[in-house]
């Protein structure tokens, strides 16, 4: 199942909007060559998505008999949004091994469902478990996990065509076009007056990383967007964030959002288990790691306040950000 959310089926969480009706996206699939002759038999909103609108359709007299058709949205937490340019991540993505859902179709028209749209290989297999729903199978499924996200890190994104995503000077540089950005979600989401954000801001930009290399990162590694079967990940969905940086954002996402989730306790951020399989997975170790986690933390107190404007309840508390974020600052 193509999945794309940090939450899947809680209460009061983001939806997505619904889709186009069947004849609709009927009428606009029989365009296409392949799919001249094809009928559109049901279109299933996925209920985890947090951004995009997302809907799975069930075809009949077709090349498949499901696809997911994802347009794009006009704002979002994760603002903003291109995602014609995903899909050229996907194609450049399906010449190397690194699992992905083959693009059947894009189109930058917004005249047909209101915003440029993607039609996608349906994948049929369920994403990692919540940690809180069963603790022990997240982190069974930890070790392909983390050696999935060193493959992409470890992919040589120049040979794959992957500089038009840009290409920073540095892996400093790659950190600081990052904070840029949500710098400018804060002031998007109305939260550019937090205190605690503002000092988060300026205490990230004051610390710039040690050493580092530029690596394909996926920008949104959350376990929701690995799909797995028979213990291997078969297909890694979500690439609206991709971007040519630093890896030690992508995995400190993850240590941030296990805090949050309960799954690991704030501590050394070395000692966290992702971590240390990611580690294991790479053979190298990860320094400086302290201010990667730092960024997560305020990126997902922006996050927070981003839900907060668009009506929606994070799954998050503040209250966790302020006590997470303080003691992860502290660290600088």
């Amino acid at each position: 199942m193509v999945q794309e959310a940090l939450v899947p089926g809680e209460p009061d969480q983001p939806r997505p909007a619904p889709g186009p009706s069947p004849e609709r996206i009927e009428s606009w699939l029989r365009t296409l060559e392949e799919f001249g002759s094809s009928n559109v038999e049901a279109v299933e909103p996925l209920t985890d998505g947090l951004s995009n609108v997302t809907c799975r359709l069930v075809l009949s007299d077709a090349p498949v008999a499901a696809a997911v058709l994802r347009i794009q949205p006009e704002r979002g937490i994760f603002e903003p949004y291109d995602v014609l340019r995903e899909g050229e991540v996907l194609r450049c993505l399906a010449r190397t091994a690194v699992p992905v859902p083959g693009v059947l179709a894009s189109e930058g028209n917004p005249s047909f469902f209101g915003a440029p749209f993607l039609l996608l290989e349906w994948v049929d297999a369920p994403h990692m478990p919540a940690p809180e729903v069963d603790l022990a199978a997240f982190f069974a499924d930890l070790t392909p996990f983390a050696g999935a996200l060193a493959a992409i890190h470890a992919l040589d994104w120049r040979a794959v065509g992957l500089q038009f995503l840009g290409v920073p000077s540095s892996a400093a540089a790659g950190f600081t076009e990052e904070v840029d950005v949500v710098e400018g979600r804060m002031k998007a989401f109305g939260c550019e007056d937090e205190p605690l954000l503002v000092r988060a801001l300026r205490v990230v930009r004051e610390s710039p990383p040690s050493d580092g290399r530029l690596a394909l990162c996926q920008g949104d590694p959350n376990p929701f967007n690995y799909l797995f079967r028979d213990g291997k990940v078969v297909a890694v969905v979500d690439w609206e964030q991709a971007r040519i940086s630093d890896p030690r954002s992508d995995v400190a996402q993850l240590v941030a959002l296990s805090h949050l989730r309960g799954a690991a306790p704030f501590g050394q951020v070395r000692e966290n288990p992702f971590v240390q399989l990611y580690e294991a997975a790479t053979g190298v170790p990860l320094d400086d790691l302290e201010l990667f986690r730092a960024f997560w933390l305020f990126q997902l107190g922006v996050v927070f306040h981003g839900w907060k404007a668009y009506g929606t309840e994070p799954w998050f508390s503040w209250l966790q950000i302020q006590d997470l974020l303080t003691l992860a600052l502290a660290e600088l």
